[in-house]
């Protein structure tokens, strides 16, 4: 049987970004409205917190130790330790309307990331390491969920807005996207879908904005294969991590919970801004970048 269990309770305002970093052991998570970058030790229980300054939608690793982040205004090199923060480039090109939003580093060592606004006809980017980027895909409303297939010839994707998963063939030298088809259509009631990862039998796992699970997805089928209730209506992410890779993180946001919310049940309260970890399916750990910011 699955266990679930509070291993934060950091009152984050929109927990998102989670992945696991295998040189270091722990975790890294993002609150995109706090403005800040956790590390998590599931070995010792402690949380650390960096203020970046501004809202930035993800985080992922590097070589070189240091991290990527997707910040408002551009890709930024950040070091954990330091604090410094290294602007990187700007495939938004200075428009003040949008922002980056979810992304991970790719098994061809780039940096994949997209964007929202309220132009509602933003990007998804690939970022090289010197700095080039290239939009291979647009008319996108709110960037989330993205992940490659184990073998590394498909590309998983959630506009959240569509409330469907679509899938395209990767071409890992170029880092290209073709052959765009829908695999996977939300019913409306199951939520909104957004952070997304994969297990080790290619299954997918998506948080449900609104709908207060993480489900398992087959992409062959489109069919729901599992269902992990969480005492959390807006559910954001989720990643695989630990030693063995046994557990599932899972973030939370505490949007639009009112004063009464918290005062009224105790149990969300301490729950909704948590992270969770589920014991169940190993996951393919997924590469990291190669940059060397």
């Amino acid at each position: 049987m699955s266990e679930l269990e509070c291993v934060v309770d950091a009152k984050s305002i929109l927990g998102e970004g989670v992945f696991w970093s295998e040189n270091e052991q722990c975790i890294y998570w993002v609150d995109i409205d706090g403005f800040i970058v956790y590390r998590f030790d599931p070995a010792t229980g402690e949380n650390v917190g960096r203020n970046v300054g501004k809202k930035f939608g993800t985080v992922a690793p590097t070589k070189s130790g240091k991290l990527v982040l997707g910040l408002s205004d551009g890709v930024y090199g950040f070091d954990f330790e330091t604090g410094e923060l290294v602007k990187h480039c700007d495939p938004m090109q200075g428009g003040t309307e949008n922002r980056l939003n979810d992304g991970k580093a790719g098994p061809d060592g780039r940096f994949y990331v997209g964007c929202m606004g309220k132009k509602q006809s933003e990007g998804l980017y690939r970022i090289e390491a010197d700095g080039r980027w290239a939009e291979i895909e647009n008319g996108i409303t709110c960037s989330n969920g993205l992940v490659w297939s184990l073998n590394n010839e498909t590309f998983y994707y959630i506009d959240s807005p569509t409330r469907s998963v679509v899938a395209y063939d990767f071409n890992i030298e170029m880092g290209d996207l073709s052959n765009r088809r829908t695999i996977i259509d939300v019913d409306p009631k199951l939520g909104i879908p957004d952070g997304m990862t994969i297990d080790s039998e290619g299954m997918l796992w998506v948080a449900h904005w609104q709908g207060w699970n993480v489900r398992r997805w087959d992409p062959n089928t489109g069919n729901v294969l599992q269902e992990i209730p969480i005492l959390v209506e807006r559910v954001t992410s989720c990643a695989f991590g630990g030693a063995d890779y046994k557990d599932l993180y899972v973030t939370t946001s505490s949007v639009e919970m009112t004063e009464e919310n918290w005062a009224s049940n105790p149990k969300l309260a301490a729950f909704s801004v948590s992270e969770w970890m589920l014991r169940e399916y190993r996951a393919l750990s997924l590469a990291a970048s190669f940059w060397e910011l």
